[in-house]
Order: C-alpha cells, then sequence, then structure tokens
C-alpha cells in the first residue's frame, strides 16, 4: 500500500468556476508538477482526481480546479477537505524545509537540552504553521525565531529559551 502525505487543505471556494482554494503546505511553486491529488474517504480509501487546472494564489495558497467537479455544490463538498500525495511523488525538499510528516512526534527541547514535551500534530490558519506540543496545552508559531533548529533524523527540534516557561 502507498504511503500518503497530506500537501495541503481546502479552505474555501473561489470565484464562480469551481476552484479550490487550498492552504499549501508545499510550496506553491512545488505544486506546477502535480496532475493529480487524492481525498481520503470515510474508509480510508485514497480516491484520485485529476486536476483540470492549478495556479498559486499568493505565497501559501494554490487555486485547484478539479476535472471531476462540475457544480459550485459540487465544489463545496470539498471544503476542509485535506488534499493528499503518495509519498514517492513529493517533490525534494530543500535544506530547512520539512513536511507536517516529518515534524510530528518530535521531542520539543529546549536550548540548554531539557525535554519540553513531544509534537503532537501541527495546524495551520492562513498564514502560518503551528506546532500543537503537549496534546495542544502549548500551541507556537513554526517559524525560526521561535524554533531554532530541527532534527527530524536525530528526532527533535530546539525552541527559544524564552518560550520555556509556556510548559
Amino acid at each position: 500500500m502507498e504511503d500518503f502525505v497530506v500537501i495541503g487543505k481546502i479552505a474555501d471556494t473561489y470565484g464562480l468556476n469551481q476552484e479550490l482554494k487550498v492552504l499549501a503546505y508545499l510550496p506553491p511553486k512545488e505544486w506546477k508538477r502535480i496532475k493529480k491529488v487524492y481525498f481520503k474517504k470515510r474508509g480510508g480509501d485514497y480516491v484520485p482526481f485529476e486536476l483540470e487546472k492549478l495556479r498559486p494564489h499568493g505565497e501559501k495558497w494554490v487555486l485547484i480546479k478539479l476535472k471531476a467537479v462540475q457544480s459550485q455544490e459540487d465544489a463545496t463538498r470539498f471544503l476542509g477537505a485535506k488534499v493528499f500525495l503518495p509519498k514517492e511523488n513529493l517533490p525534494k525538499r530543500k535544506k530547512d524545509e520539512y513536511y507536517f510528516f516529518e515534524l510530528e512526534g518530535l521531542e520539543v527541547r529546549s536550548q540548554e537540552g531539557k525535554v519540553l514535551g513531544r509534537v503532537d500534530r501541527l495546524s495551520s490558519d492562513k498564514d502560518r504553521v503551528y506546532l500543537e506540543i503537549n496534546d495542544g496545552k502549548v500551541i507556537i508559531p513554526f517559524i525560526k525565531e521561535f524554533v531554532l533548529e530541527v532534527k527530524p533524523e536525530e528526532g527533535y527540534l530546539v525552541i527559544n529559551s524564552l518560550l520555556e516557561e509556556l510548559f
């Protein structure tokens, strides 16, 4: 069975042409070569959808039009859905870029090496990605001022000491 990873989330419809506005977890320029995306059914199966149209929309967004979506009503059924891609189809990441699945489960350490918790999951809003730590009791933006070092191969990341009192 193929491993799939989340590459975005449908945030809204866009315009009157059944386009979907996707918060992109990959840089929008990386989406250009994608011809097919997948959505997960309730039973756990992944269903492929061919893209009719795709275009970047700002720094963190892409607009997609699925061939199978023929009405605005069809488009609204995708709101809130996660967009998947098989892991082997992911573009190679650059230095200091990470996929969500690489960050989930990492130990969170202080600059002094003290273990503060674990990244349970990641969430995002329109502009930013957040690390949810210790069952969501601590949520910090994933920005270089707060997350100083990321070592997925070693199983941890280091946060700014100024954030320690949150734990």
